[in-house]
């Protein structure tokens, strides 16, 4: 019999994606607040996190044995305005989904962010190292990851998610106010010629969205806890990337110029630094992270099979 598995979130990226690649293995049950999908293998469901008696409600009808939570308000400019609503999405609600959780006795992964530090770092950021959060979304979702600290539950943090999906690319905005992901964006941008004016001074190790799904996945059935990184193997300015996947995907680079992040003017601060070091998880769970190129290769053959209208024509 197949275990139960619950994805909050599941109209997001890495919930779609989770939900996704479960569907073979797993009774999968994904949820949605705002953007509306179904599931091809599964059942969807309508819910808000933060009204604890539907939780209850979901938990006591699905009875899930995991629970992989994608869900949070990560419009970081967005949460600098709305601090109330950013605490009750990515930490008061945890705190009712741990709480079903230890109820219903299911191991829950959250997915948490790399904006809990401050960015001052010049080398990866480990597990150990402090988190100092710059802004309302990182102080939001480390209150988030306090809720679970000391249990049996597992914490992961990965870094500007980013992949393909149809459910973006439809142009309906999340609960979070977010149309789509950067490197989608990106490839929209470049797809209507639009000029780019990239920052070089943002590094970070972007995550390929399958690439965390697959790891939560495991990490959920397994019997760690703790907190873990799971990122991109490069760590990279946003320019670069941005170079990279224009290449990737056939168009060209040099309509993408160099900007600092000076240059824009954003309510919430952002870390200049927040690439991570996923070497702990790597060896805990073995996984098989990507770099850049890999993940855009997977990317590009996605793209090739479902939007093949976004690709350019160099070759």
């Amino acid at each position: 019999m197949k275990k139960k598995l619950l994805v909050i979130g599941a109209s997001g990226l890495a919930g779609y994606k989770t939900a996704l690649l479960a569907k073979s293995d797993f009774e999968v049950y994904g949820t949605y607040n705002v953007r509306e999908m179904k599931l091809d293998e599964g059942e969807s469901l309508q819910l808000d996190i933060t009204k604890g008696d539907d939780v209850k409600k979901v938990f006591s009808e699905i009875k899930p044995d995991l629970v992989i939570n994608t869900s949070a308000l990560h419009n970081v400019d967005y949460c600098e305005d709305h601090k109330e609503q950013a605490f009750d999405v990515n930490s008061k609600a945890v705190k009712t989904l741990y709480e079903n959780c230890e109820k219903n006795g299911s191991k829950l992964v959250h997915i948490s962010t790399d904006y809990v530090f401050d960015g001052n770092n010049k080398v990866p950021y480990e597990e150990t190292s402090k988190p100092i959060p710059v802004s309302v979304y990182g102080q939001s979702k480390l209150e988030g990851e306090n809720v679970l600290k000391n249990s049996r539950h597992v914490v992961i943090r990965p870094s500007v998610v980013y992949g393909w999906t149809p459910l973006e690319l439809a142009g309906v905005t999340s609960s979070s106010g977010k149309p789509m992901n950067f490197a989608l964006w990106l490839l929209t941008q470049l797809n209507k010629n639009q000029p780019l004016k990239i920052v070089t001074d943002q590094f970070a190790s972007a995550t390929l969205g399958d690439s965390l799904a697959e790891s939560a996945i495991k990490m959920a059935t397994s019997n760690k806890a703790g907190v873990y990184h799971v990122a991109g193997l490069s760590c990279e300015s946003r320019y670069d990337f941005s170079v990279k996947l224009a290449k990737k995907f056939g168009y060209d680079s040099s309509t993408i110029s160099k900007v600092s992040s000076t240059d824009f003017k954003q309510k919430a601060k952002r870390p200049a630094y927040s690439c991570l070091s996923s070497q702990k998880a790597i060896n805990d769970f073995g996984l098989k992270l990507l770099s850049t190129d890999e993940s855009l290769d997977i990317m590009r053959r996605q793209v090739e099979k479902e939007a093949p209208q976004l690709l350019g024509n160099q070759s």
